[in-house]
């Protein structure tokens, strides 16, 4: 198949060109920038590459150093040995290895996606030209301002259509005309997106397996377990624990003396790069809950906007089939001549609402699709969750998806640079993948801008009390058995849905049961024979499983040159649960969840604020593999860090009880001057009390303004997300310039198994991430890897 290709221009005609005056911003070359008063250039004496080298900390200084600013060449990005000098593998090299294994056996890394090949990966639509604005692309216009062909049809310059046709591009009865607002996903066809599919996958769609044969192939959970418990007991080790608390503590130290010294080199660094800042460079926010994806404000306002437009329009109907009128449902169905009358102010979403939706709601009708609850306040609330925030109503989710639109895809594209992967709850109903792809395609929320993850919860107990399930096998069939029915294979609504989803999410929460009566063995327990009424598995055990039968999934779809799913974990808040995984250990949740995304998750840790205050150990071997976490310091959920407990004395004097919700307790900071690969995601602005239009930026300014962060921060910051994102290959070279194909420029190695390569020498024009601190962060991990393969006591290798 031949290699994806740009079209010239969308805004301009075949026989029109770029003006020169546009051509001239093509960041061909970067230019000189003179030096001011602000700049210097740090000594290159002896002492100053020792000091930034590190070499006092650890090794013997040997008369030789390597430059403070070296040329990225080929020398840089030989592989690191495995073996020390002595040949023996070390605990980090080993824990690597069953990382590796767990990973690229379940094709989770990114070798094994084919959507990382730009070559052979067809993408639908395909890629936006070069300069694309939203406010000079005429198909977005005003249809009086759009260009007409002659039979009456928008012009759309093929670019929601197949290569081999243009015709029947725009359909006026559809049902997006309801929706009357101008976005690139409104132009969207399932017939052309079916016939690129079937010209391009469709010769490969032969591997099928039966769900029988899946549930036949899934392993037992022994060979895990052994692997677990000796991750642990090398992790809670204390000669293990020590050496990583000095390591951690001299990489904090490490990073402010590199801002010493060479802060004023990346400010240069940056001015050198005549066309990108942090605002015009690519930004993912990669876990953005579509439950919480529009502020309150915004809610409040479409609520108001539809009850002044359409007050008597049929939104609901209860399980007895009584319908009710949108003002009805805000006076718990009586009657009501306008909207005075009824009492329904401008502020119609109050605080109550927001926190019966997120404490009742979303953990149990949202998930069950349990009927409507008495009538009163709870039924009130309950008829307006139900008619604006969920797809699946009388309305088949008219309302929920204009303002997905609105507020989401519309903002993302006229901001260009702002992109998301939004996280839906799986819903424990008959078809669930059938019925939201339905509504995906119905209602076109398709976009450049985003991609989507399917978050699961650990709700076998609840599902269990309600009778939807009878063990946890029942779990895991009402997720993977539509999935490899001969329905899926040939729906291509949720073929495309599938092609653009990206991690399937375990969420841990505090409201997740966890008190047992039964105490089952989950080592010696199948998941057929798992029924205890309140015994809720462990979350070990919730992951081993989920990661073999998306193992079966992935392994089929990467056969079919399809996409697969990678796996993500929360980390509970709560520090005083005790794992109940195996008899014999005692360790936390929280500990458990954080060793089992080191083995079985690729694409990072979700809500990882606990990482910091787990074992340092814990903590240093993910920046040694390089583990991607995900924090949302204005969440709700992230900024509830506990303080540090004052003194007695002062205990006694103040009577008041102090909030624990305070920004500058969340950790990431720390994290990202030891070098870990942190992204920030805003996760649900209904929550966390966002006030503007662009939630994701707003986090980045807070954190700015806050810790004073430059360009260079808030640029790796972004350039984290990229590189760790689930967008295909070809964007990730075209907005940060990396490929898995190997090139003599610099490699950095995510996650312990993904190798990206810079695809030329220096990609800073496109991420502007300066040389410096990218040189700085690959020296720091190298020397990190030498130590560890030289100075660790023998006890902690392995012949």
């Amino acid at each position: 198949m031949a290699e994806i290709q740009r079209r010239p221009s969308l805004m301009l005609d075949d026989e029109e060109d770029l003006s020169h005056e546009r051509r001239s911003r093509l960041p061909s070359q970067v230019t000189d920038a003179p030096l001011d008063d602000t700049d210097m250039i740090a000594l290159n004496t002896t002492y100053d590459k020792q000091i930034i080298q590190g070499q006092p900390m650890h090794l013997e200084f040997n008369g030789h150093t390597n430059p403070i600013h070296q040329e990225v060449s080929a020398s840089q990005l030989k592989n690191h040995r495995h073996l020390d000098e002595k040949g023996c593998l070390t605990v980090f090299d080993i824990i690597g290895k069953k990382r590796a294994h767990y990973l690229k056996s379940s094709a989770q890394d990114a070798l094994s996606s084919p959507k990382n090949d730009t070559k052979s990966w067809f993408l639908y639509p395909r890629p936006l030209p070069k300069f694309w604005k939203f406010d000079k692309d005429r198909r977005l216009q005003d249809t009086q301002d759009r260009a007409i062909e002659n039979n009456g049809r928008p012009d759309h310059k093929g670019y929601f259509t197949t290569r081999a046709s243009h015709a029947d591009a725009y359909n006026q009865s559809s049902p997006t005309d309801k929706i009357n607002l101008n976005y690139t996903g409104k132009f969207f066809e399932l017939e052309n997106y079916a016939e690129e599919f079937r010209n391009v996958v469709g010769p490969r769609n032969t591997t099928t397996l039966s769900y029988k044969e899946v549930v036949a192939k899934i392993s037992p959970i022994e060979e895990f377990s052994k692997d677990f418990q000796w991750v642990l007991s090398y992790l809670v080790s204390e000669e293990l624990n020590s050496l990583a608390t000095k390591r951690i503590e001299y990489l904090l130290n490490r990073f402010d003396l590199f801002q010493q010294l060479e802060g004023r080199t990346e400010i240069r660094e940056n001015r050198l790069v005549p066309h990108r800042d942090f605002y015009n460079v690519r930004k993912v926010d990669q876990n953005f809950l579509l439950s919480g994806c529009v502020s309150q404000r915004q809610l409040n306002e479409f609520i108001w906007e539809k009850l002044n437009l359409e007050p008597e329009r049929i939104v609901y109907k209860n399980s007895e089939g009584k319908e009710f009128k949108l003002r009805q449902i805000f006076c718990n169905g009586a009657d009501a001549k306008s909207n005075e009358d009824a009492s329904i102010g401008l502020k119609a979403v109050d605080d109550l609402f927001l926190e019966w939706y997120q404490t009742v709601y979303l953990p149990g009708s949202h998930l069950m699709g349990r009927c409507a609850p008495a009538p009163g306040k709870d039924h009130t609330f309950f008829m307006i969750a139900k008619t604006f925030l969920e797809f699946d109503n009388c309305m088949n989710g008219e309302y929920f998806a204009e303002l997905v639109v609105r507020y989401v895809i519309q903002s993302f594209e006229k901001s260009k640079y702002q992109l998301a992967q939004l996280s839906v709850d799986f819903q424990f109903c008959e078809d669930w993948w059938f019925k939201f792809s339905d509504w995906i395609t119905k209602w076109k929320l398709v976009s450049y801008n985003i991609r989507w993850n399917v978050r699961l919860g650990r709700s076998y107990t609840k599902l269990h009390a309600s009778g939807i399930v009878e063990s946890f096998q029942d779990y895991l069939d009402y997720i993977f058995r539509p999935l490899f029915s001969s329905k899926a294979k040939n729906d291509m609504k949720l073929q495309y849905f599938l092609s653009t989803v990206c991690c399937l999410d375990l969420s841990a929460t505090e409201g997740d049961d966890y008190v047992w009566k039964k105490f089952m063995d989950p080592q010696s327990t199948l998941p057929i024979d798992w029924s205890a009424t309140r015994d809720n598995p462990p979350i070990a055990y919730y992951m081993f499983y989920l990661m073999e039968y998306v193992k079966q999934f992935n392994l089929m779809r990467r056969n079919n040159l399809q996409n697969p799913v990678t796996l993500r974990l929360y980390a509970p808040l709560l520090r005083s649960r005790v794992s109940q995984f195996k008899a014999g250990i005692s360790i936390t949740e929280q500990l458990e969840s954080l060793i089992c995304n080191v083995l079985l998750c690729h694409s990072g840790l979700l809500q990882a604020e606990p990482l910091w205050d787990a074992s340092p150990a814990v903590l240093y071997l993910y920046y040694l593999l390089q583990i991607p976490v995900i924090v949302s310091p204005l969440s709700s959920v992230s900024i509830a860090q506990e303080k540090p407990k004052t003194s007695r004395a002062d205990g006694i004097r103040d009577v008041t009880v102090q909030s624990t919700r305070f920004y500058t307790g969340n950790p990431f900071l720390q994290m990202q001057k030891i070098g870990l690969r942190v992204i920030l995601s805003s996760n649900s602005v209904l929550f966390n009390s966002s006030y503007t239009m662009e939630p994701i930026i707003e986090e980045y300014s807070v954190a700015a303004s806050i810790y004073l962060l430059n360009s260079a921060d808030l640029c790796e910051f972004v350039r984290n997300s990229i590189v760790t994102s689930g967008y295909e290959g070809f964007y990730k070279a075209h907005w940060n310039g990396i490929g898995l194909t190997k090139t003599q420029f610099l490699r950095e190695k995510i996650g312990g198994t993904d190798s990206w390569y810079d695809q030329e020498l220096d990609t800073s024009y496109k991420h502007n991430v300066p040389t410096t601190r990218r040189l700085y962060r690959k020296d720091c991990l190298d020397r990190e890897w030498e130590f560890i393969r030289k100075q660790v006591p023998s006890e902690l290798c392995f012949s």
